[in-house]
Formats: C-alpha cells, sequence, structure tokens
C-alpha cells in the first residue's frame, strides 16, 4: 500500500465526508463507503506491518459489515452512525495504546473524520 496509498485511502475519505455538501446526500452512500473503508484500513496496516493484529482488525471490518447490512436492510441510518462513532472509539484507542502497526497521525485523523460524519449524518435524520 505504502505512502501513496494511505494518502489516497485517507482522500478518498475527505471526498466520501464532504460528498453530501455537493449533492443529494440521502441515501447517505458517502456514509457506507467511508464505514467501510475506515474498517478495512485497519486490515491493510496489519497486513503490511504486523499480521498478529490481523484477528483484532479482522473482527472490527466484519462488525463495520455488519451494521451496514443492518442499516441497507432496516432502511435505519443510525447504525450507519454507531458504526462510525465505533470506529471513532477503536480509533482513540489504537492513539491510547500505541499500536505500532497504525501510524499515529492516521489514527488521530481519523477520529476527526468519524465524528464529524456522524454529526452529519445526525444533521440528516428526519
Amino acid at each position: 500500500m505504502g505512502a501513496r496509498g494511505v494518502i489516497g485511502a485517507i482522500g478518498l475519505g475527505f471526498i466520501c465526508l464532504f460528498q453530501p455538501l455537493f449533492r443529494d446526500a440521502s441515501s447517505l452512500l458517502w456514509a457506507k463507503v467511508l464505514l467501510v473503508l475506515a474498517a478495512l484500513v485497519y486490515v491493510v496496516f496489519s497486513l503490511i506491518w504486523d499480521r498478529k493484529f490481523l484477528p483484532l482488525t479482522n473482527i472490527q471490518l466484519i462488525v463495520a459489515i455488519l451494521l451496514l447490512s443492518i442499516s441497507i436492510i432496516s432502511g435505519e441510518i443510525l447504525f450507519l452512525a454507531l458504526g462510525l462513532f465505533l470506529h471513532a472509539l477503536w480509533d482513540l484507542w489504537h492513539l491510547a495504546t500505541q499500536k505500532r502497526y497504525v501510524p499515529w497521525w492516521y489514527a488521530g485523523a481519523c477520529v476527526y473524520v468519524d465524528l464529524a460524519a456522524v454529526a452529519l449524518i445526525l444533521i440528516n435524520v428526519h
């Protein structure tokens, strides 16, 4: 993945985050993509830098996919907000415990992106 991959993932995350500012956000596709992308990045970090965390990162990816599925099936967007909020907690845990397979700056930036996304989702709740 390398630095270009990380930069690309962060760029895509920000595009997903700000997509509702530029067009109809009723489907919240941006949040769905962000939820899975945020979880997938940690799996990739684990594959590249420390495979001993792979089972843990796979669990958080499964939880993200499960919450996304529940959101799609039920039509309830609050499951997306819950998933992104839980991912922000995941990021904070990585910052607090200084896991070496995730760059500190990535986990720190991801907290803010996740929480901003949660706020945007909650604003869209009708």
